[in-house]
């Protein structure tokens, strides 16, 4: 199964069970500029606790297998990696403010016949700043080099608040990929 098929069968899953989602990672850097290589595809749940049986729901008709001590550390702020018969399922349940925020401001896209909310650009720098592992910092720098009109001061209102709730310095990141990217 390619991603663009799992990406497919969770939004008809996620719309059927009433649970939105905001596509982020690989595949929502791709929809921004020339796509990229991904073997998962990543998502924001947005729901709350007492949704926990529809979210479940929704991950079993995406073709996933979730136990409950899963679905107790999706709501403890965990990215859970979930494996199904294709690619993998990586999932995390919305938060705090940026992730409200950040579905606030996607964008839409059309995959295979179903609507998914797309994490805007600068949503997406602020996720991969956070995640800082090697594919996530050449994402920032593609994203900082292909986006003319990317809103810097949007990511940069966001900084000393996700700077806090994950006890890493993201004004340091920021400034190494702006660097970086000869910004």
């Amino acid at each position: 199964m390619a991603v663009t098929d799992l990406l497919a069968q969770v939004a008809a899953a996620f719309d059927e069970n009433r649970v939105p989602f905001l596509l982020i990672g690989g595949m929502a850097v791709s929809t921004w500029i020339e796509e990229r290589l991904t073997r998962d595809v990543d998502i924001i749940a947005m729901v709350r606790r007492g949704d926990a049986s529809r979210l479940k729901s929704a991950l079993i008709a995406s073709g996933t297998r979730v136990t409950a001590l899963e679905m107790r550390l999706l709501f403890e702020r965990r990215f859970l990696l979930l494996k199904t018969a294709g690619p993998r399922l990586d999932v995390k349940v919305a938060t705090g403010a940026h992730d409200r925020a950040a579905f606030e401001h996607a964008g839409r896209v059309d995959i295979q016949g179903h609507p998914v909310a797309v994490a805007s650009a600068e949503d997406l720098v602020l996720y991969k700043l956070m995640a800082w592992r090697p594919q996530d910092r050449a994402d920032v720098h593609r994203l900082l080099r292909e986006i003319r009109d990317l809103r810097r001061s949007y990511v940069e209102s966001w900084l000393d608040r996700l700077s806090a709730d994950e006890g890493a310095d993201l004004r340091v990141r920021w400034a190494e990929a702006l660097k970086e990217a000869g910004k």
